[in-house]
């Protein structure tokens, strides 16, 4: 059975709760499609498994106390959609929103996220 887009989404923001490189290989894999590409503000693109995978490592790496939360109901159609998410630091907590493309699988194809 195929997980519901909103499954993936809450797969995809707990993936960046991951420890390590190889932690976040295996979540982000399990929603994200192997050409899937992610830009934020500060990295102009992102591609792949391996890619979405080293990026959270250097997130980790910068902020290794942090938790990444989903703040509202994906809203989505014919393959796109958008949700905005937290981050909670020692400091201070952030909000953002992604916007995401989506394959018939309901794997990301494409993240682009803005903070």
């Amino acid at each position: 059975m195929i997980p519901s887009v909103e499954e993936m989404i809450e797969r995809y923001v707990a993936a960046w709760n991951g420890k390590g490189l190889d932690q976040f290989k295996a979540d982000f894999a399990e929603c994200w499609a192997a050409d899937a590409t992610y830009t934020d503000p500060n990295f102009e693109l992102v591609k792949g498994v391996n890619g979405i995978a080293e990026l959270a490592q250097t997130s980790l790496e910068r902020a290794p106390i942090r938790t990444f939360s989903i703040l509202t109901q994906p809203e989505y159609h014919h393959h796109v959609g958008r949700y905005n998410w937290q981050v909670q630091l020692p400091e201070e907590t952030k909000q953002g929103f992604d916007y995401f493309e989506f394959n018939d699988q309901h794997q990301i194809t494409r993240i682009v996220s803005f903070f």
